[in-house]
């Protein structure tokens, strides 16, 4: 399996430059794009994946039809069916996974063989809700009284079942794993300051550039036209403003400078066999190699990761020393440096353009968002291996090897 075509859009800050779009109006956007740098003919694309965590950010609901509308958008085959899929932080990682296995295992009805897989979030959208049970004979429209407003962002960043929230067992992972806030706080740091470097450098390159993240010049729901060229929550720091920020968590390891901020943003990626893509002459650079997805206890749910990875690795028959380069989810700076410590990584070839913390983590993108920007830093540092990965609320971890076949 090869990634053939792959972009993102820059990221933004909560209520900032898109929080007036639909999760489906970006996802059409980094869609659009990840098929132009294909070259694949849309005639010919078979299946759409499609993630959207916080969904009904859409005037009318119609968030539920993301993957469905996205294809007709793009205008490929109104026979091609349209899938969505949910693994909360690494729901885009999901749709790859999906795509991967619906190719290597098609069917005697579904010949599959190249997927659009698009993850796309407008956190900025969240919106509140009334919980309330409709009533027998009610009419669609009528308001039930004494329901009850709840925010539907914030209640999912809790874990009733588990009797925790996402911070929380970030702030326990990273205890556990013997991290300080002196440390998160100098890896918030490091992240905002090597994603300032990665713009300063032009790693980001936007345009018609053929990698990297493309800007967002088009209109919101309003009709307001909007321009977009770079990551949004990327700002100055000093480890001096970092102390000043309350812990808000028992350990006081979680700040809100040393977490990822709530985002806004999409990514796309044309998944495709290899020897279809070899026939049409699509690229095929990109290998992807093998996947893995575990468990954790959710009360350190920030530790998947470190098994997801290590299955990873197993199935593609390698060892960790044979990754060159790592994108590993910022969810928080305690739940990065829990995972680093114990798998003993190299920060040196770690989100070495800076992660989540300052890029921000718009849930359902951010598994595309993590391997756009491994493919384009694999082909400037001219490498082999390449692994991106994440943890999940609830206690979950994905992991995905990509090989740069150029390289030997």
């Amino acid at each position: 399996m090869v990634i053939a075509g792959a972009a993102r859009i820059p990221v933004g800050v909560k209520c900032g430059t898109l929080s007036n779009f639909a999760a489906e109006d970006l996802g059409v956007l980094a869609a659009e794009q990840a098929i132009r740098r294909s070259g694949v003919a849309r005639e010919l694309i078979d299946a759409s994946i499609g993630a959207n965590v916080y969904q009904f950010t859409a005037p009318g609901a119609q968030d539920i039809y993301f993957p469905r509308n996205v294809a007709l958008r793009c205008h490929l085959r109104t026979e091609i069916p349209g899938l969505m899929v949910q693994r909360i932080c690494a729901s885009g990682f999901q749709t790859v996974v999906n795509a991967f296995q619906q190719i290597a295992l098609p069917d005697a009805v579904d010949d599959t063989k190249i997927v659009l897989c698009v993850g796309a979030e407008t956190m900025s959208r969240c919106p509140q809700i009334i919980r309330s049970p409709r009533r027998s004979g009610a009419s669609f429209w009528e308001f039930v009284e004494g329901g009850q407003v709840e925010d539907s962002m914030l209640a999912g960043l809790n874990h009733d079942l588990a009797e925790t929230a996402m911070m929380l067992t970030a702030d326990e992972y990273g205890a556990r794993m013997g991290v300080t806030r002196q440390e998160c706080d100098v890896f918030a740091d490091v992240s905002h300051s090597r994603a300032r470097a990665a713009y300063r450098s032009s790693h980001f390159n936007g345009g018609d550039a053929l990698r990297g993240i493309f800007p967002v010049d088009a209109a919101d729901l309003s009709g307001r036209p909007v321009y977009l060229a770079r990551d949004e929550c990327v700002r100055q720091t000093s480890l001096e403003a970092l102390a000043k920020l309350p812990g808000i968590t028992p350990n006081r390891l979680v700040s809100p400078g040393n977490a990822s901020e709530i985002s806004d943003g999409a990514a796309a990626l044309v998944v495709a066999d290899r020897a279809k893509a070899e026939k049409l002459g699509l690229p095929a650079r990109y290998e992807i190699v093998s996947y893995g997805v575990a468990g954790v206890d959710p009360r350190v749910m920030g530790r998947g990761p470190v098994p997801s990875i290590g299955q990873a690795l197993a199935r593609a028959g390698l060892e960790q020393k044979d990754i060159d380069l790592w994108e590993i989810n910022e969810a928080f700076a305690a739940q990065y440096l829990g995972v680093e410590k114990e798998l003993k990584l190299d920060r040196e070839i770690t989100n070495v353009n800076g992660g989540a913390v300052a890029i921000g983590h718009p849930l359902a993108a951010t598994g595309g968002r993590l391997l756009v920007d491994l493919m384009y830093e694999m082909e400037r540092r001219g490498v082999r291996y390449g692994c991106a990965s994440a943890c999940i609320g609830g206690g979950q971890g994905v992991a995905v090897i990509i090989r740069d076949t150029q390289q030997t």
